[in-house]
């Protein structure tokens, strides 16, 4: 097996027509289905079968096409690579990680905010999508280069720059009758059913504080949710309520963010996370001064 026969299964997969995924792969159509058939005899399955509609992919061949997929997305990455250097141009491949409850709020900005550094075009990202501590563990082995996160109450063994804070938003349903407060006490939300996170997101660290200075009692049995959005359209239909940090806030979705009123806000500190002894410590730490500035 080979990256070409990667490349003819995928075709075929899309083509659906043994002549039209010959003429894509450019070659010919008698080729193209002996190439097929061995790669089946070496698999030791059947990939395609013909129909009316024409030949589609079998059940077994699911993992198949979407693991080739994968690989020739990495094989033209790695020919692109190749080709810059070919030219003289070497970038850098920065990994970063950042937890779910960022990404998809923060990273549009971050990647904006960073386009103007003086080495933007020079590198090259790769994004690693995952839990504090995994990412604290990754960046402990060396598999990542930073990590966008919220730096832990015990701290962290690696240089971290503060990126931003924000304020954490008690979400209620528009019809909540604290809906029109606009600041609420935490004893007004006592009976309220609380939407919390799984386990391991730090969020659910001040979720929980809220929970416990208001007397709300919270079990493993308690609803939890593997993202902010889940939890907001839970929210909206009044399934209860939960906190949700300012990037999430969402205007004319059914949800009311009211601030909690407390001798200290709740808020959360983004801070920028890289191993400084690492590869590319010095670029990231002059990019940290760049999104500072």
């Amino acid at each position: 097996m080979n990256i070409r026969d990667l490349e003819y299964v995928v075709a075929l997969a899309d083509k659906k027509h043994f002549g039209l995924a010959a003429r894509a792969c450019n070659v010919s159509q008698p080729a193209l289905s002996l190439q097929i058939k061995k790669l089946e005899d070496y698999l030791g399955i059947v990939l395609f079968k013909r129909t009316p509609q024409g030949i589609v992919p079998t059940e077994d061949a699911t993992f198949v096409i979407a693991n080739a997929r994968m690989v020739l997305d990495k094989t033209a990455l790695i020919r692109q690579h190749a080709h810059e250097i070919a030219k003289g141009w070497r970038p850098k491949l920065i990994t970063l990680g950042i937890i779910p409850t960022i990404a998809p709020y923060y990273l549009p900005d971050f990647f904006k905010n960073i386009s103007n550094h003086k080495e933007a075009k020079n590198i090259r990202w790769q994004i690693s999508e995952d839990k504090t501590e995994s990412l604290v563990e990754m960046l402990d082995r060396g598999a990542i280069d930073a990590a966008i996160l919220v730096v832990p109450a015990t701290g962290i063994d690696h240089a971290h720059a503060l990126l931003f804070e924000e304020e954490l938003y008690l979400a209620m349903h528009a019809k909540h009758p604290l809906a029109k407060k606009e600041k609420v006490v935490l004893r007004d939300i006592k009976d309220g059913d609380w939407l919390l996170l799984d386990e391991g997101h730090c969020l659910n660290v001040p979720m929980l504080e809220v929970c416990n200075k208001a007397g709300i009692g919270v079990s493993r049995n308690s609803f939890r949710a593997t993202s902010l959005e889940t939890l907001r359209h839970m929210v909206a239909h009044n399934s209860g309520i939960t906190l949700i940090p300012e990037m999430a806030r969402r205007k004319n979705d059914g949800v009311v963010y009211s601030s909690l009123k407390s001798s200290k806000p709740y808020k959360r500190a983004i801070s920028l996370v890289w191993n400084k002894n690492g590869l590319f410590a010095q670029t990231i730490q002059d990019m940290v001064k760049h999104l500072a500035a």
